[in-house]
């Protein structure tokens, strides 16, 4: 499965999302971020994302729309502007 990036900040949906993936048996990552700026840092791997052998980029994003501080609509449009943000699968949830 690799790295998945979870943006999230109810804690019922990362519990579902998580079982969901114990239960379809998938192996990697799944990193849980909170609100729409964490998922920036993370995707420049700043602040405390910045080991990237802690953090390692991920190969999805989940994105939830409806979060604190930065909404899902306005991680999508950064990622827009970013080079890696068009190669970068996404699903809205």
């Amino acid at each position: 499965m690799g790295t998945v990036l979870l943006a999230d900040d109810n804690e019922d949906d990362v519990f579902f999302v998580r079982y969901a993936f114990e239960a379809a048996g998938l192996e990697g990552t799944l990193t849980v971020v909170r609100d729409g700026l964490e998922v920036i840092d993370y995707l420049l791997g700043r602040r405390k994302y910045a080991n990237r052998e802690v953090f390692p980029e991920p190969d999805l994003l989940l994105l939830d729309l409806k979060m604190p501080k930065m909404n899902g609509f306005e991680v999508l449009d950064w990622l827009k502007t970013q080079p890696f943000g068009r190669e970068l699968p996404t699903i809205v949830l």
